[in-house]
């Protein structure tokens, strides 16, 4: 039950913070494009000192989404496997040198 708690809880957390960031508006970047155009200059010309950056204007497919789901499902079990192995270990040896004081 503590599982599913932390599982509901991860999911609330993790949906709010898509709503706070990916799902809003665009806003106007604060690097100098996408705003108004200079007067004199034409649309589509960036200026000395400036590049027009190439973004993709669709956002991934299903199966990228599915795909890094499940990347980030092994990796967080992965994680948790190696943490779970160092405490063990480390409860292990400091075991191990009370016993030898003991001793």
């Amino acid at each position: 039950m503590p599982y599913l708690i932390v599982f509901v809880l991860a999911a609330i957390v993790g949906g709010g913070v898509y709503l706070a960031t990916v799902n809003r508006a665009r806003a106007t970047p604060a690097l100098g494009f996408g705003g108004p155009e200079p007067v004199g200059e034409e649309p589509g010309n960036p200026g000395p000192g400036y590049a027009y950056l190439r973004l993709s204007t669709r956002g991934p497919s299903w199966q990228d989404r599915v795909v890094g789901i499940l990347g980030l499902i092994v990796l967080i079990v992965l994680g948790t496997a190696a943490l779970a192995f160092a405490i063990y270990q480390a409860g292990f040896y400091i075991n191990r040198t009370i016993e030898a004081f003991l001793d």
